[in-house]
C-alpha cells in the first residue's frame, strides 16, 4: 500500500505540530522557519498569466533555508515550478543532504506538487 501524504498542519493545534515535528525530525522553530521562507518566497514569483503564486524552500541537513519561487513563460508549460527552482538552487550552491521542504501558495486549501516535483 502507498504511504499516506501527512496532513495538513494548523497552527492552531499545537499538539498535531509537537507530534508532526517528531515524527520528522524538525523543531518546532524550524516549522516556522520554513512557514515563513515559503511564504516569503512565494511573494518573489513570477506569474503573469495564472496569476499562481507559488513559494517554497528547502531546509538542509547544514541548517541552510533555500527559497525558489515559480517562473511562467508564455510558452505553457516552459515554466518552471517553485520546489525545482529551490532544490536545483540549493544543488547549484553545492548542497546535497536536505532535511526538509515547504511549499506555499494563495489558495485554501493549499495545492499539492505537481508529478515532477514529487519525483524530484
Amino acid at each position: 500500500m502507498a504511504p499516506q501524504p501527512p496532513p495538513l498542519l494548523s497552527s492552531i493545534n499545537s499538539q498535531h505540530i509537537e507530534s508532526t515535528c517528531q515524527t520528522y525530525g524538525l523543531t518546532a522553530e524550524e516549522l516556522k522557519s520554513l512557514k515563513r521562507h515559503a511564504v516569503a518566497a512565494k511573494d518573489t514569483a513570477y506569474c503573469p498569466y495564472s496569476k499562481f503564486k507559488v513559494g517554497a524552500v528547502t531546509l538542509t541537513k547544514v541548517g541552510a533555508y533555500i527559497q525558489g519561487a515559480n517562473v511562467e513563460n508564455a510558452a505553457y508549460p516552459v515554466g518552471t515550478c517553485a520546489e525545482r527552482v529551490a532544490f536545483g538552487k540549493a544543488v547549484t550552491e553545492g548542497h546535497r543532504d536536505f532535511k526538509a521542504v515547504a511549499v506555499a501558495t494563495d489558495i485554501s486549501p493549499p495545492a499539492s506538487p505537481c508529478g515532477m516535483c514529487r519525483q524530484l
